[in-house]
């Protein structure tokens, strides 16, 4: 069985890779995007995000008409074009994530449904701002934690998974697509009742089985983002506020976060390798004379007690925890800078996903903030205002990067890594081994350059700390070049 998605996006840069990733996930076999004349370097994150998968973006021509208009010929010409490559064809937005209650991949989920099945209407489940008045670092899925209740006449709308060989050629809107005599059931596999206007569920919607959740409002900037986009529609803060409904707590979708994270690692590093690639080929400079030395941290929380790793996701560790702490690098004796990271037990460098931190490769900057309290500090994120936070272990032990302000719960102890041989494990690998040797030449885009094309792969795994030894100019070509 085949499976593609197929959306019309707009100027999504801030979420696109979530969402890519989200779908992946499910084990989506190709997603197929129609870039409706984005501007905001969009599409060169899905150009990079095309080489670890199959993405396929194509750019509509003109932009005349209304939003819905564009959407039917898009529509329209994908039904046609990929009707002999695919079993089934998910007609999505971008703020739309398909969520699975009781199976885990999307093969599984369309496998489930009796052969006389030709569509599959699957209800949406609005969410609010959750309180965000600007855009979160984390996915939608992630940072948007409330929901309407089902009651809510707007999730009666579906959108749907159709078998685009028993679409009948008739077109009624992006919601519904016309499978007579095939049967257009739900999620649970019971036929449709339709209101009035097909596409719209007749009953409150019942979402067992899946549900699509719906991120339309998202934040405050997300909103005003959208009635820039929209030219068709007026959008206005009261509009804003009405639809802001957070009802329903629920954090089960965040269970996807660190698989879709991952992805959106793979795809990072291929942003840095084109990157790299693209910088003047360069060779070696003498060498400084003396390498510089690794210092290994774990951090003590306000509670006493050590921020473990498990499954990627830093935590507050209690008790007996035989997880591996989250670690800490210092370059030097005196620099304010650290870096956090993961190993695992054998002292391999392992994936850290931050709440909070938007960074996704092996080493994550923070700048180190020294308080009134002695030996007390605080951790900002090196590339923004927000610093390291950690809730007791009693309360949840969540560690998140999102605090604004200093109190207790953003103070760390650095204490040094105390397992000497968990510690030479670490230093003694091949990421660390290449550190060692890069951070003996001169800082520079000349330096990267050679370096990279020694090994490309560890030279994108030490990139944050290279980064941080160009000159303020060098720099900010770098984020620029990465940015674009």
């Amino acid at each position: 069985m085949k499976v593609a998605v197929v959306a019309i996006v707009r100027d999504e840069a801030s979420d696109i890779l979530s969402w890519l990733g989200w779908y992946v996930s499910l084990g989506v076999d190709t997603v197929v995007l129609f870039d409706d004349g984005s501007t905001d370097g969009m599409d060169r994150l899905v150009t990079d995000a095309a080489c670890v998968h199959d993405i396929r973006l194509y750019r509509i021509k003109g932009g005349s008409g209304s939003h819905v208009e564009r959407q039917r010929l898009v529509y329209l010409e994908a039904l046609e074009h990929l009707k002999n490559e695919f079993d089934w064809i998910g007609f999505l937005d971008a703020d739309e994530y398909l969520s699975l209650e009781t199976h885990e991949t999307i093969q599984e989920f369309l496998g489930s449904f009796p052969d006389n099945v030709g569509a599959i209407g699957i209800n949406w489940c609005n969410y609010g701002s959750s309180g965000h008045v600007t855009k979160p670092l984390m996915p939608a899925f992630h940072a948007f934690t409330h929901h309407y209740r089902a009651e809510n006449a707007i999730n009666r709308h579906i959108k749907s998974f159709v078998k685009p060989e028993r679409w009948s050629g008739h077109w009624s809107n992006v919601h519904y697509f016309d499978v007579a005599p095939y049967r257009y059931v739900d999620a649970a596999d019971r036929d449709i009742q339709w209101s009035d206007v097909k596409g719209i569920i007749q009953n409150i919607p019942d979402w067992r089985g899946a549900r699509i959740l719906h991120f339309q409002l998202r934040s405050m900037e997300h909103y005003i983002d959208r009635a820039r986009k929209r030219k068709d529609i007026t959008l206005r803060v009261d509009g804003f506020t009405s639809a802001d409904h957070n009802d329903v707590h629920d954090t089960t979708p965040q269970r996807h976060t660190a698989s879709v994270r991952e992805w959106e690692r793979k795809v990072s590093r291929q942003t840095c390798a084109r990157v790299l690639d693209s910088l003047p080929e360069a060779h070696p400079d003498a060498a400084q004379a003396r390498p510089p030395a690794f210092q290994l941290f774990t951090l003590k929380t306000s509670d006493n007690n050590r921020v473990g790793i498990r499954d990627g996701i830093p935590y507050v560790m209690s008790g007996n925890s035989t997880d591996v702490p989250l670690l800490a690098l210092r370059i030097g004796n005196e620099s304010e800078r650290l870096y956090l990271l993961a190993a695992d037990q054998k002292g391999d460098i392992a994936s850290l996903h931050m709440d909070g931190d938007a960074s996704l490769l092996d080493f994550l900057p923070y700048d180190i903030i020294y308080t009134n309290t002695p030996d007390l500090v605080a951790l900002r994120q090196g590339a923004g205002e927000y610093h390291l936070g950690a809730v007791p272990a009693a309360l949840g032990g969540q560690v998140i990067s999102d605090r604004r302000n200093v109190q207790e719960w953003e103070l760390f102890e650095l204490v040094p890594l105390e397992d000497p041989l968990w510690s030479e494990q670490i230093t003694g690998g091949p990421i660390f081994q290449f550190a060692r040797q890069a951070l003996s030449y001169s800082g520079s885009l000349h330096t990267i350059s050679m370096l990279s094309r020694i090994d490309l792969r560890l030279t994108i795994s030490i990139l944050p700390l290279l980064a941080d030894q160009l000159e303020n100019n060098e720099r900010g070509q770098l984020e620029l070049l990465l940015q674009s």
